[in-house]
Order: C-alpha cells, then structure tokens, then sequence
C-alpha cells in the first residue's frame, strides 16, 4: 500500500498574506519610528524657552495652525504604530535573545500604550490657546497634567522611550539581525535626553530630543528591512510515493 509523503528539503513561494504581514510590520516600524521625530520638530513649546503647561499653550496660541495640526496628527498615528514598531523590532530579536527583547517589550509598551493620552492633552492645549484662556482654565489644566495619573504616565513615558530602546538596541546587538552600528545607534539615541535632562536649558534639551529620535528612526531602518527578509517557515507539499 502507498503513502505520500512532503519531501523535507522543498519549500512553497511565499504565501501572500505573509508578504502582506511583513510590509505591515515594516511600515509600522517606519511610521511608528518617524512620526515621534515629526512630532517633535513640531511640538511648539520645544521653540519655547521653558517648559511646562502655560508654555505649551503660550506657543500653541503663537504658532501657526499647520505646525499644531501636524504635531497632533503625528501624535495620533504615533499612538497607534510606535508601540506595534517597538513590539516588532522586539519580536526580531527574539529568537537569539530571547531574555534581551521581552524585557525590551515590556519596558518599551509600558510607556508607549498611553501615548494617545498626551495626544489628548496637547489636542486640550491646542484648543484653549485658539478659544483663549482663563486664570481657572489654566490652573484646571496644570491640575489636569499634574495629578497622580498623568504623572505616572509622563515617567513611564519618559522612562520606557529612553530604557525600551536601550534594551531594544542590546538585544539587536546580541541577536546579529541588523548591522552593530544601527543597534548602537538604536539603542544610544535616548539615552542624552535623559542623562542631561537638569543639566542644560530647556531650548538645548529640546534640540538634544529631536536629533535623540531622528537617530532611533535612522537606528530602525534596518530593522524594518530585516523583517521584509525575513522568509517563511511553511513547508511545501512536495509529494513522493514511499510503500
């Protein structure tokens, strides 16, 4: 009697859903990398001379309306592809550093998951600097951005963006999947923002900020071309009669 049997050595083309998971998973890796820089040189209070809320809605009311919307709007789809970015280049590294990346993911997804709350907040800012402000609206919103919640998301936010891509960059460097100087570059791009955070004033941090996220998006480009790399693991069905 007759049997078939897959020949071990034989493989399929790629199915189609799975280049359509790679292009996904690399287009979140670029837009969740890009849209914090674009965020960031277009964050109005970082053109300011100090920080904190009266500052931000000070600026909001001063800018143009472009710079405002295109803050927000990098915001808004930050929020939803920056922890997916995050989660994949973990997700890459996982196999040859598996220790490396989940501490990563989770570090990393600790502070990026409530992004769209600070969206909210600087879309509350924006609008009270275009309706024009109260004595009682700005003490609401100073209360609103310093109460226990949102402290607690604003140093998990801080935090997770400069450990995650720490730990991310360690664990691509262990894991070879893209070259050592992206990894480096990767994983050192947040770290001044944070060591020279009481140290320099507000308009120079600001600018140590913005270069800090234009090189986490250079550091990310090979990463996301590493997951269109990546092949597929499905077998195919080459048939061979055995008895």
């Amino acid at each position: 009697m007759s049997s078939l049997e897959p020949l071990s050595g034989a493989k399929e083309p790629p199915l189609l859903i799975h280049r359509l998971q790679r292009l996904f998973i690399a287009a979140c890796i670029i837009l969740g990398l890009f849209t914090p820089l674009i965020a960031a040189v277009s964050n109005p209070p970082y053109f300011s001379a100090q920080g904190g809320v009266v500052a931000a809605i000070t600026s909001n009311a001063a800018d143009s309306d472009l710079m405002d919307q295109t803050h927000i709007i990098a915001e808004v789809i930050g929020a939803y592809t920056l922890p997916l970015a995050f989660l994949a280049i973990a997700w890459l590294a996982m196999r040859r550093a598996p220790w490396l990346a989940s501490i990563a993911a989770v570090i990393s997804l600790l502070g990026t998951l409530p992004i769209a709350v600070f969206t909210g907040e600087d879309s509350l800012y924006y609008d009270i600097a275009r309706m024009g402000s109260s004595p009682q609206i700005i003490e609401m919103a100073q209360r609103f951005n310093g109460d226990w919640v949102m402290t607690f998301y604003n140093t998990m936010f801080a935090l997770s963006t400069v450990l995650g891509p720490v730990f991310l960059g360690l664990a691509l460097w262990r894991a070879r999947v893209i070259p050592r100087w992206a990894a480096a570059i990767f994983g050192l791009s947040r770290l001044p923002a944070i060591l020279l955070y009481a140290v320099v004033p507000y308009h120079v941090l600001s600018i140590i900020v913005i270069i800090g996220f234009g090189l986490l998006f250079v550091g990310g480009i090979p990463a996301a071309l590493a997951i269109l790399k990546e092949k597929d693991k499905v077998g195919a069905p080459n048939l061979s009669p055995t008895t």
